[in-house]
């Protein structure tokens, strides 16, 4: 009888194990959602499947790793564009530009062309249609919005900013900041642990 107990607890403790082990990956995986102020990042929740469905569609032509990336349209309020654009010009410089990129959807012509090499001449960037990598629309109008690419390739972190809001928006960069950190200790592991044929 006491066995059968044991087994049972021992049963019990591994499930719990698995359990735990689930939500933690589920947490640091691609639906992670911070949530460091109440509400920072719950409005229009709703529309960040489609958004991952959408880029799960294009990550091979598009996708980078440990990457944070900002998508708007050429009909995006200026000044929220222009706002957003210089707080990520901020963090760029802390963290450097290989790890930001700007996927603005404007038209393929001249006149656009020049528009973006002007405006995003101190960032990576590359034009991508609009039908291609998913803007959200919410009351008829089209919603900006940063995201993180992990390690592996996945969309996670979808923020929607508010230009009257930076707060949230800076404590959405010093998440960013230490998931690249993160990415950077990694891949120094990863490195460090390849024997060094040179002195073989």
């Amino acid at each position: 009888m006491n066995s059968n107990k044991a087994l049972i607890l021992l049963s019990c403790f591994l499930a719990l194990l698995v359990v735990i082990s689930a939500i933690t990956r589920s947490r640091g995986n691609r639906y992670k959602y911070i949530s460091t102020d109440n509400e920072l990042f719950l409005t229009n929740v709703h529309c960040i499947p489609d958004i991952v469905r959408s880029y799960d569609s294009v990550k091979n032509i598009y996708g980078r790793k440990n990457t944070l990336f900002f998508r708007y349209i050429s009909t995006s309020c200026s000044s929220c564009t222009n706002s957003h654009l210089a707080e990520i010009l901020t963090i760029q410089e802390e963290i450097g530009k290989d790890h930001i990129w700007i996927f603005p959807a404007y038209s393929n012509d001249r006149k656009s062309r020049i528009i973006l090499k002007t405006d995003l001449a101190e960032f990576n960037y590359r034009n991508i249609p609009s039908d291609s990598l998913l803007i959200p629309e919410y009351g008829g109008e089209k919603k900006s919005y940063f995201a993180w690419i992990n390690n592996e390739g996945e969309i996670g972190m979808v923020f929607l900013p508010d230009k009257n809001n930076v707060l949230q928006t800076r404590r959405y960069f010093l998440e960013i900041k230490e998931l690249i950190k993160e990415a950077k200790d990694i891949i120094k592991e990863q490195n460090d642990s390849i024997p060094d044929k040179s002195k073989s």
